[in-house]
């Protein structure tokens, strides 16, 4: 999996691509944990439209960026999930977690106010 995260309008956009799994969940705790601590817009939209599989440690690790980003007075969101993504998060329904949209730009916007 590879982890891409910028700012954009003073909102923090992390961008997952490939699979996020077991394998690699910590990584990305740790990534986003560090990120936060450096940059800290603590607003944060996660682009899932590259995310090709999740599993059960995918999940907690999303929830605890979350909690993460809650802690800094922050929120975190999910867009533009997809295919087997979009199938597993309503599987677990994560929409009674997170706050969920159709695109980056939906979630953009919805942040932005």
């Amino acid at each position: 999996m590879s982890v891409n995260i910028e700012v954009r309008q003073n909102i923090s956009l992390v961008q997952l691509c490939g699979t996020l799994t077991s394998a690699n969940s910590n990584s990305l705790v740790a990534q986003f944990g560090a990120w936060l601590d450096r940059k800290n817009p603590a607003r944060c939209v996660v682009d899932l439209s590259k995310l090709e599989i999740l599993d059960s440690s995918g999940i907690g690790s999303m929830v605890t960026c979350l909690h993460k980003a809650k802690k800094l007075n922050g929120e975190l969101c999910l867009a533009a999930a997809q295919g087997r993504t979009a199938t597993v998060l309503a599987i677990a329904r994560l929409d009674m977690i997170f706050k969920m949209y159709p695109s980056v730009e939906a979630a953009f916007a919805a942040l932005a106010v």
